[in-house]
C-alpha cells in the first residue's frame, strides 16, 4: 500500500513541477512528499527528479515511470472516487465462446453484429474445447460431435453441408455428368486436406464413387481457409464445408466440380454449454444469436 502512496505522490510532483504543489494536491505534508519521492527513488535505484529554478524537472528514468503509472493510477482514482460516492458499476464479463476459428469469422462473427455482446473466442478442437467448456473456462462452445459428458447440454444451430471444389481455371472444360465419369477424373489428381487421414474424404469416395481414395495428397493444412486458398490457386480439389466457399464460389474463384449434396452426410452444429452455465443473461443472449439462423442450411 505503501508504495502505491509513493507513485501517488510521484504523479503529482511530476503535473505540478512542484513538491509542495503535488503534497498540497495529495493532501500531505511537503517534508511527507519529499520522502515519498526519497523512498520511491531508493527503491527504484535512480534519481527521478532534477530540482531546477523553474521547478522539478523528471529525469529519463522519471519520465519512463510516469509513462508506466499515470493512466493506470488515473484509472484507481477513478474508481476509489466512484466507491465513495456509491456508484461503481462493474463491466459485465465477456462471453467466453470457443470453436474452430473458420466457423467463428464465416457463421459467429455476423451473427453479433449491433448486439452489443462482449466476446472473449478461445480456438481449439472439439475435445480440447469440451474439457475446457466442463471445466468452467469456456461459457459456451460451437462442435460438429455431441457432448460426451451428461454436465454438458447441447441444441443444434444448424447442419453444414459440403461441396467438391475445384479453381475455375482447373475444373474441365466439359462439365462431368456421372459419379463414374467424376472417379475417372479425380484419379491422380492432387488433392487438398485438412488432415492427413481424410476420414471424410475417404468415405466419400467409397460410398459414392465405389472406389478408395486415388487422388494425389498435394497440401494439408489444418485450417480450412488455407485449403480454400490452396484450392483457389489450383493446387487440387477438396472437399469442404459450403460455409467456408461462399464468397469464392459467388467471385468465381473457385467452381462446384460436382454436386454431392446427399452423397456424403450433412453434419450437424452443436452450441453446447454447461448445464449451470446458462444463468447469466449474456449467456443466453449470445445462444439466441447463434441460433437466430440455421448454418449453412440450404
Amino acid at each position: 500500500m505503501a508504495r502505491s502512496e509513493w507513485l501517488r505522490t510521484f504523479v503529482a510532483v511530476y503535473r505540478s513541477a512542484s513538491v509542495t504543489d503535488g503534497a498540497q494536491h495529495r493532501g500531505l505534508t511537503q517534508p511527507a512528499a519529499s520522502q515519498h519521492l526519497a523512498s520511491l527513488e531508493r527503491v527504484m535505484g535512480a534519481t527521478l527528479f532534477v530540482r531546477k529554478p523553474k521547478g522539478m524537472e523528471p529525469t529519463q528514468r522519471g519520465r519512463e515511470l510516469y509513462a508506466t503509472v499515470a493512466e493506470p493510477l488515473d484509472v484507481l482514482e477513478v474508481v476509489l472516487r466512484d466507491l465513495e460516492v456509491g456508484s461503481l458499476s462493474v463491466p459485465e464479463p465477456p462471453v467466453r465462446f470457443g470453436s474452430a476459428p473458420e466457423f467463428f469469422a464465416s457463421e459467429v462473427l455476423p451473427r453479433l453484429v449491433d448486439r452489443n455482446l462482449p466476446v472473449a473466442v478461445t480456438f481449439a478442437s472439439d475435445a480440447e474445447l469440451y474439457a475446457l467448456v466442463d471445466q468452467g473456462e469456456l461459457d459456451v462452445i460451437v462442435t460438429t460431435s455431441t457432448p460426451p459428458r451428461r454436465s454438458i447440454v447441447a441444441v443444434t444451430v444448424g447442419v453444414n453441408r459440403f461441396i467438391l471444389v475445384v479453381a475455375a481455371s482447373a475444373a474441365p472444360s466439359t462439365p462431368i455428368a456421372t459419379l463414374e465419369a467424376l472417379g475417372s477424373w479425380l484419379e491422380g489428381r492432387s488433392w487438398v486436406s485438412y488432415s492427413l487421414e481424410l476420414p471424410r474424404t475417404r468415405r466419400f469416395w467409397l460410398s459414392a464413387l465405389g472406389r478408395p481414395f486415388a487422388a494425389h495428397l498435394q497440401l494439408v493444412a489444418p485450417d480450412l481457409r488455407a485449403v480454400l486458398k490452396a484450392v483457389e490457386l489450383g493446387m487440387g480439389v477438396s472437399l469442404l464445408p459450403h460455409y467456408v466457399c461462399t464468397e469464392a464460389l459467388h467471385d468465381g474463384r473457385v467452381v462446384e466440380l460436382f454436386p454431392v449434396s446427399g452423397l456424403t452426410p450433412e453434419e450437424p452444429w452443436f452450441a453446447c454449454a454447461r448445464q449451470d452455465g446458462t444463468n447469466r443473461d449474456a449467456v443466453r443472449r449470445f445462444l439466441t444469436a447463434l441460433q437466430s439462423g440455421g448454418v449453412d442450411s440450404t
